[in-house]
C-alpha cells in the first residue's frame, strides 16, 4: 500500500501552548481552511454531531447538556431533563434519523437512555432502556446511535453485550451481540455492523434472523480500545477504527476479506470515522489532533487542525458540504471544506505515559499538570456564595480548581500540585449588585437601584485568591474533592485596596450528580457534572478603610463575622479528571515518569462483570416516553 504523507512534525513544545478560547477562533496558518466554535465552559467535552435545519449543527455534551450552532455561529446549549433515578444526563453519541430527526445516547450507566431532540425549543424526549431482563443495558454505557430503515435508530451498549432499534414511539427490539459493542453502522446488506471493543475486528448482525458473525483482527488486542468506531464506506465495505494499535481497518462483506491502514502518525488513536459519497474514508486522530483522509487508492493524507489537545471525536458531513468535528479535548466544534483542508505539518501525537503503552489522547487541561501525575480540574458553571446576609451570585466559570496529585500516603490530605500553566485558583473579579448601597439594611435593595447606585464610589466588586495552597482529599464517598483557604477582597475606592474577609476555608466536595462520570473509551480523561454545596464560618472583615476605620461598617453590612451555619457555598459546575502530560517540570521528571500503581487504580476501574448474553436472541419492549 503507498501512502502519501505531508512532512514533518510539529514540536512536542507546540502541544504544550495555550490558545485562547473565542467564540470563533483559528490558528493564523490555518485561517482559511479551518473555522472552530468553542462551547461557554471547554470542560463540559462535547462530542456527537448531527445536522439541524436552516444551517445549524447538534452536538452533545458529556458533562450533561446538548449543544447548537446557528448557521450565525452563535452557540446555545440546552439542558438534558434528569433521569427516573433524578440523575443528570451523560450525553454521548448523536445522529440523524432518515427523517431528519436528531437522536442522542444517554451514556450513564445508572439509566442508560435514548433521547430525541425537538431542534425547534431544544426540549429532549427520553426513552429510560431495561437494566433487566433476558437483555438489558444494565451496568452498560450507550455510546454509538446511527440511522436504520423506516426511520428505526440503531444503537449499542458497551458493557451489554446487547444492541438495539429504536422508532420514535418508543418500540424498541433488542438484539443479543456479545462482546463489547462500541458502534454501529447498517451496511448496505441490511445488517447491522458493530465495532467490538473487546475482541477487536467487527461483528454482523442479521436482524431478520439475530445471528451474528465475528470478523476479529487479532493484532487489535494489543491495544486498548480494540475497536472503537464504524462506518458504511460508498462501496459497500465496512470500516472501522483500531486506535489502541494505531490503525484503521475494513472488511469487504461479498468476501470477507480484511484489511488495515496506518497512518503516519504513529500512537495517533485514530477514532471518529467519516464515509463521504466519493469513496473516501476520512478520520480523526484523537491523540494527534489531526484529520486524515484515505483515498480510493488506499493512500492516506493527513491534515493539523489549528490547536494540538483537541482530541477530535466525531465527524460528519454538514451544513455547505464542509467536514464537521467536535474537539473535546479543547471544548470546540470546527469545520472546513474537504476539497480545501488545513495546510501544514501534521501534529505529532500525545507521548504515551510509559514506553510501549497504549497512546494518551489528552485534554488541554492535562497540559495544566506534570508527566506522572493524576491531574484534576473543577470549573464552576452557576450557583451562589452566602455570607451572613450578603449572597452573591456566582457566574458560568468564576472559580476553577486546577491542580495534580501523586502523593497518596494521606488521603485525607493530599497535597495538591500547583499547575504549571495557570494557577491552583482561577477566579473572576465579581461585581456586586447594587454596590455598597445595596449592602444597607432594609432599604439596601431598594436603593441599589437608584442612580445613586451608578456611583463609581459606589461600585463593589470581589476577587478571591488562595490564602493557602490547596489541597485535595477523598471524600467518605470516594469522590475527589479540594480544601481552599481564601481570601475574599472588596474592591471599591472607599475601602482602599486592602479589604479583605478571610481567611474562608472552604470545602469542594463535589456529588456525582449523574451518578458518575462519562468515559468515552476513545479519550484519555473523564469528565461529568457535579454539584458543590459546603458551610463555611467567615470571620470579620480586616484592612477596610484608612487604618481599618471601616471595618466595623463591612461587618454590620455583611452580618460578619458569622458562624458555618449562617454561610453556604452551593454550586454546579464540571469536574475532569485524567493523566497529566506536561513533561515540563523537571522536577517531577527526575522523580517519576509514569502514573504510580495507585493512581493507575484509581484511572482504570474494572467495569462490572456480568454474563454477556449469546446471539441468537430477541427482546422486543415498549418504553415510555419521558419529556
Amino acid at each position: 500500500m503507498r501512502r502519501r504523507t505531508r512532512a514533518g512534525a510539529v514540536a512536542l513544545a507546540t502541544a504544550l501552548g495555550t490558545t485562547s478560547f473565542l467564540t470563533a477562533s483559528a490558528g493564523a496558518a490555518h485561517a482559511a481552511a479551518t473555522t472552530e466554535y468553542s462551547v461557554p465552559i471547554p470542560d463540559v467535552l462535547p462530542a456527537g454531531l448531527a445536522q439541524g435545519p436552516g444551517g445549524t449543527v447538534w452536538f452533545t455534551e458529556n458533562a450533561g447538556g446538548i449543544g447548537r450552532i446557528t448557521a450565525a455561529g452563535k452557540v446555545k446549549e440546552y439542558p438534558v431533563p434528569a433521569n427516573s433515578q433524578k440523575l443528570q444526563a451523560l450525553p454521548g453519541g448523536m445522529a440523524n434519523g432518515t427523517d431528519g430527526s436528531i437522536w442522542y445516547t444517554d451514556s450513564s450507566q445508572a439509566v442508560p437512555r435514548i433521547g430525541r431532540v425537538d431542534p425547534a425549543t431544544g426540549k429532549s424526549t427520553l426513552f429510560e432502556l431495561p437494566t433487566s431482563g433476558a437483555l438489558n443495558f444494565n451496568y452498560s454505557s450507550v455510546n454509538s446511535i446511527t440511522p436504520g430503515a423506516n426511520g428505526a435508530m440503531w444503537f449499542s451498549g458497551i458493557g451489554s453485550g446487547a444492541i438495539g432499534k429504536i422508532d420514535a414511539s418508543g418500540n424498541v427490539t433488542l438484539y443479543a451481540a456479545g462482546g463489547a459493542p462500541t458502534a454501529v453502522t447498517v451496511g448496505k446488506d441490511g445488517a447491522v455492523w458493530y465495532a467490538d471493543q473487546q475482541a477487536g475486528g467487527v461483528g454482523r448482525l442479521d436482524p431478520a434472523t439475530g445471528e451474528v458473525r465475528k470478523y476479529a483482527m487479532p493484532g487489535a488486542l494489543a491495544g486498548t480500545p480494540a475497536s472503537a468506531d464504524i462506518a458504511t464506506g460508498a462501496d459497500g465495505r465496512i470500516w472501522f477504527t483500531e486506535p489502541g494499535v494505531g490503525r484503521i481497518g475494513s472488511v469487504d462483506p461479498a468476501t470477507g476479506a480484511t484489511r488495515e491502514y496506518t497512518p503516519s502518525v504513529s500512537d495517533s488513536k485514530p477514532t471518529g470515522l467519516l464515509a463521504t459519497p466519493d469513496g473516501r474514508i476520512w478520520f480523526a486522530e484523537a491523540a494527534a489532533s489531526n484529520i486524515g483522509v484515505i483515498d480510493t487508492s488506499g493512500n492516506i493524507t493527513e491534515y493539523p487542525l489549528p490547536a494540538t489537545l483537541s482530541t477530535p471525536r466525531s465527524l460528519m458531513l454538514g451544513p455547505g458540504g464542509r467536514i464537521w468535528y467536535s474537539a473535546p479535548g479543547r471544548g470546540r466544534i470546527g469545520s472546513f471544506d474537504p476539497a480545501n483542508p488545513p495546510s501544514g505539518p501534521y501534529n505529532s501525537a500525545t507521548p504515551a505515559l510509559t514506553t510501549g503503552s497504549n497512546p494518551l489522547s489528552a485534554a488541554a487541561f492535562s497540559a495544566r499538570c506534570t508527566t506522572g501525575m493524576l491531574c484534576q480540574t473543577q470549573v464552576v458553571t452557576g450557583g451562589e456564595m452566602k455570607i451572613g446576609s450578603f449572597t452573591q451570585k456566582l457566574p458560568s466559570g468564576a472559580i476553577r480548581v486546577t491542580g495534580g496529585i501523586n502523593d497518596l500516603s494521606d488521603i485525607k490530605n493530599i497535597p495538591l500540585v500547583p499547575p504549571v500553566i495557570g494557577s491552583q485558583l482561577e477566579a473572576k473579579e465579581l461585581e456586586v449588585p447594587g454596590g455598597l448601597i445595596g449592602q444597607l439594611p432594609l432599604v439596601g435593595p431598594i436603593l441599589g437601584k437608584s442612580p445613586a447606585a451608578l456611583w463609581a464610589v459606589n461600585k463593589l466588586t470581589v476577587t478571591q485568591s488562595l490564602a493557602a495552597p490547596a489541597v485535595a482529599y477523598f471524600t467518605d464517598n470516594g469522590g475527589l474533592g479540594a480544601k481552599l483557604s481564601l481570601n475574599l477582597k472588596l474592591n471599591n475606592p472607599l475601602l482602599g485596596s486592602n479589604c479583605v474577609i478571610g481567611p474562608v476555608n472552604a470545602a469542594l466536595e463535589p456529588q456525582m450528580t449523574a451518578g458518575g462520570l462519562a468515559s468515552d473509551p476513545a479519550l484519555g480523561w473523564s469528565t461529568g457534572p457535579v454539584a458543590i454545596k459546603s458551610q463555611v464560618a467567615v470571620p470579620s472583615a480586616k484592612g477596610c478603610g484608612p487604618g481599618g476605620i471601616l471595618n466595623g461598617v463591612i461587618d454590620q453590612l455583611m452580618g460578619l463575622p458569622s458562624g458555618a451555619a449562617k454561610n453556604s457555598l452551593s454550586l454546579n459546575g464540571v469536574f475532569s479528571l485524567g493523566a497529566g502530560i506536561n513533561p515540563l517540570n523537571t522536577k517531577s521528571l527526575r522523580a517519576r515518569s509514569t502514573l504510580s500503581p495507585a493512581l493507575q487504580k484509581l484511572m482504570v476501574r474494572p467495569a462490572k462483570q456480568h454474563a454477556l448474553p449469546k446471539a441468537p436472541k430477541t427482546v422486543k419492549l415498549h418504553l415510555t416516553a419521558r419529556h
